[in-house]
C-alpha cells in the first residue's frame, strides 16, 4: 500500500494514472474471483444437500418396499 500512497503523492502523469488503473483492475478482479469461489462453493454446499436428500429419499422407499415387484 506504501506504493499506493507514493503514487498518489506526485502530481498526474500518464505513469502515475496507468499504475492506478492497473492497481484498480487487480482490485476489482481480485473481487470477482473472491465472488466466484464464493460462489463455487455455494453450489456445491447445495448439490452436497441435494444428494443427501435424494438418498435418504432412497433409503425410506427401499425400506417401504414401494416399487419392487
Amino acid at each position: 500500500m506504501s506504493r499506493l500512497r507514493a503514487l498518489l503523492r506526485r502530481p498526474p502523469d500518464r505513469r502515475r494514472s496507468a499504475a492506478l488503473r492497473l492497481w484498480a483492475a487487480r482490485r476489482r478482479f481480485e473481487r470477482s474471483t473472491q465472488a466466484l469461489r464464493r460462489a463455487a462453493v455455494d453450489h456445491i454446499d447445495d448439490q452436497i444437500l441435494v444428494g443427501l436428500m435424494l438418498q435418504a429419499t432412497l433409503a425410506r422407499i427401499t425400506a417401504q418396499g414401494i416399487g419392487a415387484p
